[in-house]
């Protein structure tokens, strides 16, 4: 079950969990990842950062239905959080931010000091949560994404 957070999102009351995503997840993971993002990654590409040694993977389940994921890895103090989606029908709702929490934590435990991430300029919502949980602006990068071709900004946050 989900602890509450301190958080700006209103609390979410629903019982939760987070476990870790193994292969058995990818089909489901994936599911988000197309409701989410117009240049999804493949269930394969899923499968390489789910498989790998130094890959924080967390899914975030409500009774059985995984309505969140968090990937990225860790490289020496440095974890880059690579993906975080949660599926449309329950977002707005505070989930994003616990769930968010809950990777910042997981890359602590392995001794991480520091999140990187890139995120579309056109991303308003995760902008706004990323500065709400302390990321700040440390760079731009010009035509980062594909289909739409669109900038990405860099953000980092002290861990």
């Amino acid at each position: 079950m989900c602890r509450a957070a301190s958080s700006p999102d209103h609390c979410v009351s629903a019982p939760c969990r987070f476990a870790e995503l193994g292969v058995e997840h990818l089909g489901a993971v994936a599911a988000v990842e197309r409701e989410s993002f117009a240049n999804p990654w493949s269930a394969e590409e899923l499968g390489w950062v789910v498989q790998e040694e130094s890959g924080v993977c967390v899914g975030l389940w409500v009774a059985e239905e995984l309505i969140g994921y968090g990937l990225g890895r860790t490289a020496g103090v440095r974890f880059h959080l690579a993906s975080l989606a949660i599926a449309p029908a329950w977002r707005r709702q505070g989930w994003g931010g616990r769930l968010l929490l809950e990777m910042l934590r997981r890359a602590r435990r392995r001794g991480c000091q520091g999140c990187r991430l890139e995120v579309r300029t056109g991303n308003r919502a995760a902008i706004s949560l990323y500065l709400r949980w302390g990321f700040r602006q440390e760079g731009r990068l010009a035509r980062f994404y594909t289909r739409p071709v669109e900038d990405g900004l860099v953000m980092y946050r002290e861990l």
